[in-house]
């Protein structure tokens, strides 16, 4: 009699962990290297120190938090930002206040999970600036535009064309640059891997410029202001790295060019587009279209619009003379 209670044991066990299986199989649950478990189909992450907080879906407005991410939920304890929500990187959480760190880790604990989280997809995109003597010189890229790009040689800050910059690439010639296009949303969420349910490195917001490192039907590699991932390739838009026509100019009120003032830049040529950021006066412009109302231009590293009466244009002359300022 026992034998057979614990044989029809045995068998129901194996049926309830054969069902567990399944159904953990076939729901949202992932378990990230740190210990913490992702439940998208509950919304929840719990931490490795068993504070749960809230999931904010890929496909909707981020819930109190402008960067993205997750959202505190009143029990969770963790330290909040004033608008009521944290700052998530690669599935860990924090303040947004860099200096500081939520959820009971230290700074130390915080950057040794940040370090992690860049090394898992790589941290560098070797880049090079082909000159006047055309010689490949190693260089640092602080922003990446379509037609003009900010980088660093030595002690140098240098605004270069694109063109004469190559990086290491799997992508054809005519995909090696793209801008984020994601306008309902905002971002695209930039991903360790090829899965909707990878770790989340970071949002690519859209209008920015990236250096793609390869393409492929659902998934693309980029580099996104230095952390490498993979975002949805319908939410790129692919340029190649050729010789562009294309004027300078300068953010201006009314012809001025100096002061603490600041001008909108938005994602589309409406005046209710969405805002990307704005800009002091003086910075630079590479302007590719203009009309009356709209001049369509990268600036620092965003593929943007701004209003034209915002814009001093600069004959080629002065550009050469700003670009080497």
């Amino acid at each position: 009699m026992f034998r057979k209670s614990t044989a029809w044991l045995a068998v129901l066990l194996g049926i309830i962990m054969g069902c567990c299986a399944f159904s953990l199989a076939e729901t949202g649950i992932v378990r990230d290297e740190d210990g913490g478990i992702w439940n998208y189909d509950t919304g929840i992450y719990t931490s490795p120190e068993g504070v749960s907080v809230k999931i904010t879906p890929d496909d909707s407005e981020p819930s109190g938090n402008s960067s993205g991410g997750i959202v505190v939920n009143d029990s969770s304890g963790i330290p909040m930002n004033e608008d009521g929500s944290i700052t998530v990187i690669s599935g860990q959480y924090g303040t947004g206040d860099d200096s500081s760190s939520g959820g009971g880790l230290t700074q130390e604990e915080w950057e040794a999970r940040m370090k992690k989280a860049l090394e898992r997809n790589g941290t560098y995109t070797e880049t090079y600036y082909f000159g006047p003597e055309k010689d490949p010189i190693p260089a640092t890229v602080l922003y990446m535009g379509l037609a003009r790009s900010m980088i660093r040689i030595g002690e140098n800050d240098m605004l270069v064309n694109t063109c004469d910059l190559a990086w290491s690439t799997e992508a054809p010639a005519s995909q090696v640059l793209a801008v984020i296009d994601a306008n309902r949303v905002g971002y695209a969420t930039l991903r360790a891997n090829t899965s909707t349910k990878a770790f989340v490195l970071d949002h690519c917001i859209t209008g920015k410029v990236v250096r793609v490192l390869s393409t492929g039907k659902n998934w693309s590699k980029v580099d996104y202001d230095g952390m490498r991932g993979y975002v949805l390739t319908s939410a790129l838009k692919f340029f190649p790295n050729v010789i562009r026509t294309y004027e300078s100019g300068l953010i201006s009120i009314d012809g001025r060019t100096t002061g603490k003032s600041t001008i909108n830049i938005r994602a589309n040529a409406k005046a209710g587009s969405r805002i990307l950021g704005d800009y002091v006066l003086g910075t630079p412009l590479t302007i590719f279209s203009r009309d009356d109302k709209w001049c369509e231009v990268d600036v620092a590293g965003w593929h943007c619009y701004i209003l034209t009466e915002y814009v001093t244009m600069l004959d080629a002359e002065t550009a050469m003379m700003a670009n080497n300022s």
